[in-house]
């Protein structure tokens, strides 16, 4: 488990290097656009900071030994909806753009990361009643009276890295009016998606309890048996994606309200088409306990006792596998423009297929996508 840990930590620092990169270039770029601003008669250098909160659509696949699928569903389903993955994740991007002057080409480079973390704990229990008998201390577990219940405990966490590096072209020629644009860019898609398990699952669905030989008056007496079932499941689980490959973009802006101070409210949609190569790599373990305990009368007034189990321990499952994963995205929103300031709000989404691997003791790729809400400010420079 601590190699789970020390890998997760080591992508978390690596994506904040990243992002820390990122902010850097920006700072530069801020400072030559402030050099150039004289000479500039429109912002050359734009800096875009943004937030997302993203659903995150992909198929689970559930940890469920036997004794699970065959509990009952008052006690399965705590075992069961504790591994349930978080839904929403919430995310940043930011972006860096150059358009130089007297051309239509914009160079662009942006990244844009996702997080989602969760911790589950789940219990049912239902108290059994038993006959008070002189023998009652053979249907307690350390003094307690034996219950049944399910319990499942989780904690997961996954993320996802886009990074871009694109170069486009104003193809509008004039299509959408003044102000107006329709970008076309190529370039490079950079994709990373990452997640991580811990689950561990208890039982004890089955108890039963009741006299066993019973003598009426004047001499009464009943002797007591018990049996039950006890389980115990856990599982440690990784999976990672990373894959580079040609992306292309189109990004449209149309004014449908303009002001005579230069402040515009345009209308923007864009699409996205990519292609990925890369690897998944997957780390699995786990392992199922079950124990059958039977009480008993035995011969000359007294009791017997049988323990039986078993525990099953499968191989680790580590391998790696190459894989293309086909990409697609779009989105559409409204923004308030301003000569050297923009502000943005709109919904996007991204899909990618086959890209991740969410099986247990086989290999079961899923597609995954984001999608949701998404806000962004940028700055021009330059101008």
């Amino acid at each position: 488990m601590s190699e789970l840990v020390n890998t997760a930590c080591d992508e978390r620092d690596f994506r904040w290097h990243l992002l820390s990169t990122v902010c850097a270039v920006a700072l530069f770029a801020s400072a030559s656009g402030a050099i150039a601003s004289d000479e500039a008669e429109h912002p050359v250098m734009w800096i875009e900071l943004g937030g997302q909160f993203e659903r995150v659509d992909t198929p689970e696949t559930l940890f469920a030994p036997l004794f699970v699928t065959k509990a009952e569903p008052d006690f399965s389903d705590p075992m069961l909806g504790a591994q349930r993955a978080p839904r929403f994740s919430v995310g940043g991007e930011a972006k860096l753009v150059f358009a130089p002057e007297d051309t239509n080409w914009i160079f662009s480079a942006s990244v844009r990361y996702g997080r989602s973390n969760a911790a589950k704990h789940l219990h049912y229990q239902s108290s059994h009643k038993t006959t008070q008998t002189h023998f009652s201390h053979l249907v307690t577990e350390n003094g307690r009276p034996l219950e049944r219940y399910g319990d499942g405990q989780s904690k997961s966490n996954s993320s996802h890295l886009a990074l871009d590096f694109l170069a486009g072209k104003d193809v509008g020629l004039g299509l959408f009016g003044t102000g107006g644009s329709s970008i076309l860019s190529a370039g490079i898609r950079f994709a990373q998606f990452t997640s991580s398990g811990d689950i561990t699952l208890h039982a004890r669905p089955i108890y039963r309890s009741g006299p066993f030989i019973t003598k009426p008056p004047p001499y009464p007496f009943h002797f007591h048996g018990a049996y039950f079932q006890t389980n115990r499941a856990f599982i440690q689980l990784k999976h990672s994606t990373e894959a580079v490959g040609p992306t292309l973009s189109w990004d449209a802006s149309v004014p449908v309200v303009r002001t005579d101070t230069s402040v515009a409210l345009a209308l923007d949609w864009g699409a996205n088409a990519a292609i990925l190569f890369g690897r998944q790599r997957t780390k699995m373990h786990h392992q199922t306990k079950s124990s059958y305990f039977y009480v008993y009368p035995g011969g000359q007034g007294q009791y017997a006792s049988r323990l039986h189990g078993y525990t099953n321990t499968p191989p680790d499952r580590n391998g790696a596998r190459n894989v293309t994963i086909p990409n697609v995205g779009g989105f559409a929103g409204m923004s308030l423009k301003f000569p050297n300031a923009k502000v943005s709000v709109g919904y996007r989404a991204d899909f990618f297929f086959g890209a991740v691997d969410n099986g247990i003791d086989t290999r079961k790729s899923q597609n995954v996508g984001f999608y949701g809400p998404f806000a962004t400010i940028d700055v021009g420079l330059g101008g």
